[in-house]
């Protein structure tokens, strides 16, 4: 038997990137890595009930003990989008939170600034450095700056960045060895790469390329 089944559809909504659910048929321990969204997440459990809360933005990856027969589901919102928490827990007080899923009720509760989007969107695209990304914007780099950490509370480095390791991950496989793809990605060499890893991932690229379930979460829709 499998410890857990999950499974992730593609968004009916402007303001969200996939819905998807997971359901433990034995205790175990699943693994989170950084994909540059928040969650609008419900959880049900024996023990607990039936809970929701947002997650948060990760800087790496980290494991969450589940119990047998606990069930989550989640909506996975785009990079950048800003909740109106207020105004949700105020819809909230009377609603189910289930009835946010299947339709475009928690778009009226999230903004997403289009120069923001515009920014992540460029530090997203495979460009080097957050310099050339500004270049491209045709802004300063202090503005650059600005706007994402106004937006985000995360500096543009911190999505250049999230942004390249998680392809360079994904992609491990389709290059002759480790220094072709860190070359690739715009690591200084091999040694660079894998301590980028170690840092988001906790693992290393050969732990990756062995790991099939941090493969599929570097396949499921997120940042970059």
């Amino acid at each position: 038997m499998e410890p857990y089944i999950y499974s992730s559809k593609a968004s009916v909504s402007g303001a969200v990137l996939a819905e998807w659910a997971f359901e433990s048929q034995l205790f175990c321990e699943t693994c989170v890595i950084p994909d540059g969204c928040r969650d609008f997440i419900i959880r049900e459990s024996l023990e607990e009930g039936c809970t929701w809360f947002i997650s948060d933005l990760s800087r790496s990856a980290y494991m969450v003990p589940v119990s047998a027969g606990e069930r989550m589901k989640g909506i996975r919102l785009q990079p950048g989008v800003e909740i109106r928490l207020t105004d949700l827990v105020s819809w909230l007080h009377n609603k189910n939170p289930a009835d946010l899923f299947g339709s475009d009720q928690i778009d009226e509760f999230c903004v997403r600034d289009k120069q923001l989007a515009v920014a992540l969107d460029c530090l997203a695209s495979g460009i080097l450095t957050v310099q050339c990304a500004a270049k491209d914007l045709g802004i300063s780099v202090r503005s650059l700056q600005r706007i994402v950490k106004s937006g985000t509370q995360r500096s543009p480095h911190f999505w250049l960045s999230l942004a390249r390791i998680r392809r360079a991950g994904r992609s491990l496989d389709s290059y002759d060895s480790l220094s072709d793809a860190a070359f690739a990605f715009g690591f200084s060499d091999q040694a660079h790469m894998t301590r980028e890893m170690k840092k988001w991932f906790n693992i290393t690229p050969n732990q990756i390329k062995a790991n099939d379930e941090i493969r599929a979460l570097l396949c499921e829709p997120g940042y970059g």
